[in-house]
């Protein structure tokens, strides 16, 4: 409670700023990429994340190709653990919001979850894009339009 207060008075530390809020506290060690773990990330992307998210193009989310180029390994994981908070406490995370006019949805992303995640995005940084009709969970159906709000 007292980083959440501290949160949403908009004092967050460098590290916090740099990596967001939420479970991830300490910079995370990358070294090269987990081929199996990027493949079972590619499924929970596909099961939890393609309704809102392409890889190469914005669908009701922004796309996440480059998205480990632009945020650390820290950030991404509080993001996709932490979305309520990122979002209304975290000074990037308001600003997506105001873009995308909605707050991530909260899809019970667990550490493990989290971290395959980590990999599949890791693993696609650098490959070219691809038509909608090739991108990862094409024609799942976004959500409708009050699941992207906030409990």
């Amino acid at each position: 409670q007292e980083k959440e207060a501290r949160w949403a008075a908009g004092n967050l530390n460098e590290f916090e700023t740099e990596n967001g809020i939420g479970p991830v506290t300490e910079a995370v060690q990358l070294g090269p990429v987990d081929a199996a773990l990027a493949e079972q990330g590619k499924a929970v992307f596909v099961q939890k994340c393609a309704t809102c998210h392409y890889l190469d193009m914005r669908k009701t989310g922004p796309p996440l190709r480059d998205v480990t180029k632009r945020r650390t390994g820290a950030y991404v994981l509080n993001q996709v653990q932490n979305a309520e908070l990122m979002g209304k406490l975290h000074p990037d995370g308001k600003k997506l919001v105001a873009q995308y006019a909605q707050y991530m949805t909260i899809q019970g992303i667990t550490p493990e979850n989290a971290r395959q995640l980590l990999e599949f995005l890791r693993s696609e940084v650098d490959k070219p894009a691809l038509p909608a009709e090739q991108q990862p969970g094409f024609g799942t159906p976004p959500p409708p339009p009050d699941a992207a709000t906030t409990k």
